[in-house]
């Protein structure tokens, strides 16, 4: 039961994550219709037929290129599909809602129930990581977040903490506070130049969602993996010192990891590290 559901989780993935791809692009291209209005090539501005759009598959098909007028497909949109399949898959590992549980009428297959709670946890994630993903490529691609994005993460942060009661009330405001006051700190020493605006406010979406002791492990892996990037970077010399990178993708991955390992990093941390 458990490797159905994965699998239908992983193409649930894939396809929000094929809906990410055409909403990040009208997002910043200022489109109407975001939600109703059929996809199209953006070179020869055919609509694409259904069978160009299964995620994953399509692209692989289709060589990374229009089954119209032959322009390649940036290889970005088959990695945000990938990518938001591999989260969804690794989010339900992380709340398996489903329990095997002793059943009289078949032991071999009706043994199984559903851990409501946990279920209700995995939605909430999976929404926030949905977002989340919209947040890492955007800024990937043009270094900027788009408030639409981080308010309404925020937002659901808020709610769904209340909800489910994690972090606690005074952990959230204390994480959202602090972490955002870390990156609002960066931004005024100095002057923009560091970090940006959406930067401050995906903080504060860490701080909300991890509570401050995680939150705080969420920054520490953000600047580990940014740094190691940037080394790779600069040793390949496909940047310079003066080069902006986008560092909402670490944050992204910061706080994503902390969700599905952080008990276990701090444990390791204090068992073995402090004692």
């Amino acid at each position: 039961m458990t490797i159905i559901a994965t699998i239908l989780i992983g193409l649930l993935g894939a396809s929000i994550g094929s809906f990410l791809s055409v909403l990040i692009y009208r997002v910043k291209n200022k489109k109407k219709g975001i939600f109703l209005s059929r996809s199209f090539c953006t070179s020869c501005k055919k609509k694409i037929q259904w069978q160009h759009l299964m995620p994953l598959f399509s692209w692989l098909f289709l060589r990374g290129k229009c089954a119209y007028c032959g322009k390649k497909i940036s290889a970005h949109y088959f990695i945000l599909e990938l990518t938001t399949a591999f989260v969804f898959v690794m989010t339900f590992l992380k709340f398996n809602f489903v329990l095997s549980t002793p059943s009289i009428v078949n032991p071999d297959f009706f043994n199984y129930s559903i851990d409501y709670f946990t279920l209700e946890t995995l939605v909430f994630y999976l929404v926030e990581f949905t977002i989340m993903m919209a947040i890492f490529f955007y800024d990937a691609l043009y270094q900027e977040i788009p408030d639409r994005f981080s308010v309404t993460a925020i937002a659901l942060a808020i709610v769904g903490a209340i909800l489910l009661g994690n972090p606690d009330a005074i952990n959230m405001l204390v994480g959202g506070l602090a972490i955002g006051s870390f990156f609002l700190l960066q931004f005024l020493i100095s002057n923009g130049r560091w970090i940006g605006g959406g930067d401050i406010r995906l903080g504060i979406l860490m701080g909300l969602l991890l509570g401050w002791e995680l939150g705080l492990l969420a920054i520490i892996l953000s600047y580990f993996l940014g740094s190691i990037y940037a080394f790779y970077l600069l040793a390949t010399k496909k940047v310079t010192g003066k080069s902006a990178i986008a560092f909402g993708p670490f944050l992204v991955m910061g706080t994503i990891l902390s969700i599905w390992y952080g008990d276990v990093i701090l444990d390791f941390y204090l068992s073995t590290i402090l004692f």
